[in-house]
């Protein structure tokens, strides 16, 4: 088991916070009523911590993936994503408009100056604190624009608040994160009220970054970018041995790269796989991994409140025991990674040809079962069928990210496996992918059984990376200066640790060096939540140009129809909040 950590302790705090503690060995109810709290440090400690459980995790980015591009849910209760991606949206969905971390936030910073500790220890929390309050307003601000602004505590009675203008709220974002950047510390020694998962000082500079880029304030963005950068604190996750379940695997990647003819270092590639892979798995999930900048600490509990069922469960593909499959890539995000040459993408494919070139393949396993699917595979040719050129020379980071068919991964709790996809089942099992493919990247491959017939995941998640820092700075330094030698010894720091070419020195044009970057952008960070963003700030041409049309399985089974609408720029005030707060206006469109 996993050594407390401060995510760990959140759910003590929460219960405490909430005085509707029902465990007899935390601090009984008539102990803890209100007239009674914010005495002590300890009082203070598990109200901060009661924030950070509310810190995302794996599921809330890959709700917002799902209404993109990139990625599909099939199952219409785990949210909206498949109507956004259609074009539909009410305002009956939340869709993330939420002030509980804001509340909690204010409600901290209000009431710990009544609390027995230094005023050193108070500034350090309050910033932490000011950290999630501007966390959920980014969060807030770019889907539904200006929101009402509270920075105190209101009474129960308060007057009902307007929306604040979206300049407005951008800015305080901007500026709480400058702020408190100033006042958190670089790192953490460990021990009470020190954990190593606070926010640190590097976390608040790459929040201000992400908002600055998302907010267009490009000079800001690579200001906050670099400090994180030049001061050295963090650097990219390398692997730099394969054990024994990779080396399998290594010795497999032979039928997918021509790694002689194309004079491609093999070592150097599989590694680099394996780097970027290993990020989201066992024990370098924790804040000790240099390339965490803000860690989402989980740890293994048996009454199920601090794991992550999500990544075992709804992630896994269906061979993969207790696998949903419901969260799936796409054949958009498949056909966005590069070939391996890192700058060019495979001939376009129609969804006929893929279909005709599908059947071939699977007809030599149809019919058998999954022990005799995983003895077949090994011993096909598999460079010697058509439709598996599509994915033989290209990204390294794609064979790390996305399970498609016939592939091998053999580093899982199930041992030696190989991915299948049923195409009798798309469409109508709940637990098969309907896209034809399976996500590899961030799914857990070590369960914990909660004892209720379900497994989940006790690995920690990375909100912010080191690497989203470097797309950060070479996208904006692109916008302020040019893409140059800064920008190429940014990117080539990603693509080095994935066993990646360089990126190109120059190109035509600004235009065309900014699309380079943000595919770069979007096949790193692919899965992470980001995405969802990003299509929107690139403008509503763009939007309505990937949204749109027919996404395909491999076996021409129509997984949607994309139908972008301007509209969808901002999602809608849900009704619920304009019920409560007449003063709310609606969003255009809705």
């Amino acid at each position: 088991m996993k050594k407390i950590s401060i995510k760990s302790l959140a759910v003590l705090g929460l219960l405490t916070i909430s005085l509707s503690a029902c465990d007899t060995n935390v601090i009984p109810p008539a102990d803890i009523a209100a007239e009674n709290y914010w005495k002590t440090q300890k009082d203070a400690w598990y109200a901060l911590n009661a924030c950070y459980a509310y810190l995302p995790g794996y599921a809330e980015g890959m709700i917002d993936e799902m209404s993109t591009d990139n990625a599909h849910s099939h199952k219409p209760w785990e949210g909206p994503a498949e109507m956004i991606q259609q074009g539909e949206i009410t305002a009956a969905d939340v869709s993330g408009y939420d002030y509980t971390l804001i509340r909690k936030a204010a409600n901290y910073i209000a009431n710990v100056e009544n609390c027995n500790m230094s005023d050193e220890l108070k500034e350090r929390t309050k910033a932490e604190a000011r950290f999630f309050r501007a966390m959920q307003y980014l969060s807030m601000v770019v889907k539904f624009g200006g929101v009402p602004l509270v920075t105190e505590v209101l009474v129960y009675d308060a007057p009902y608040q307007e929306r604040a203008d979206l300049a407005t709220v951008q800015k305080y974002i901007i500026s709480e994160l400058a702020a408190v950047a100033e006042i958190l510390p670089d790192k953490y020694a460990g021990g009470y009220f020190n954990e190593t998962g606070r926010i640190t000082r590097a976390a608040a500079l790459a929040l201000e970054a992400r908002a600055a880029l998302y907010f267009g304030d490009y000079a800001t963005a690579e200001k906050a970018a670099k400090a994180v950068i030049t001061e050295g604190h963090h650097s990219l996750f390398k692997v730099t041995s394969l054990n024994a379940a990779q080396q399998k695997e290594a010795d497999e990647m032979g039928q997918f790269i021509d790694f002689d003819k194309l004079g491609i270092d093999k070592d150097k590639f599989v590694k680099g796989m394996f780097s970027y892979e290993g990020l989201w798995q066992g024990d370098n999930c924790s804040p000790s991994n240099p390339e965490y900048i803000l860690t989402h600490e989980y740890m293994a509990d048996a009454d199920g409140n601090v794991t992550d069922w999500a990544r075992y469960q709804y992630a896994r593909p269906s061979q993969l025991v207790t696998g949903y499959s419901s969260y799936e890539p796409m054949q958009d995000l498949v056909d966005a990674y590069w070939n391996i040459d890192g700058k060019t993408h495979p001939a376009a494919i129609d969804a006929d040809t893929r279909a005709a070139n599908f059947a071939v393949i699977n007809a030599e396993v149809n019919g058998m079962d999954q022990a005799q699917y995983i003895a077949k595979v090994p011993t096909m040719n598999l460079a010697g069928y058509s439709y598996m050129q599509e994915f033989r020379n290209r990204d390294s980071r794609m064979y790390a990210s996305i399970l498609f068919p016939f592939k091998g991964w053999h580093v899982t709790d199930f041992g030696t496996f190989y991915y299948r996809w049923n195409p009798k089942k798309a469409g109508s099992d709940g637990n098969e992918s309907w896209t034809g493919f399976s996500w590899r990247k961030m799914v857990a491959t070590r369960p914990y059984d909660t004892g209720w017939g379900e497994n989940y995941s006790y690995d920690d998640f990375p909100l912010i990376r080191y690497a989203e820092v470097l797309l950060i700075a070479a996208e904006a330094h692109v916008q302020n200066t040019a893409y140059d030698a800064t920008v190429c010894g940014y990117l080539n720091q990603l693509r080095d640790r994935c066993g990646m070419p360089d990126v190109p020195l120059s190109f035509s044009s600004k235009d065309e060096a900014l699309k380079f970057v943000r595919n770069e952008r979007r096949i790193e960070l692919a899965g992470e939540g980001q995405r969802y963003v990003d299509m929107r700030r690139y403008g509503s041409d763009y939007c309505a140009k990937i949204m749109s049309g027919t996404t395909c399985a491999p076996n021409k089974y129509v997984v949607v129809e994309k139908n972008w609408n301007n509209n969808l720029m901002l999602m809608p005030i849900p009704q619920s909040a304009i019920d409560m707060n007449p003063k709310l206006t609606q969003n255009s469109g809705y």
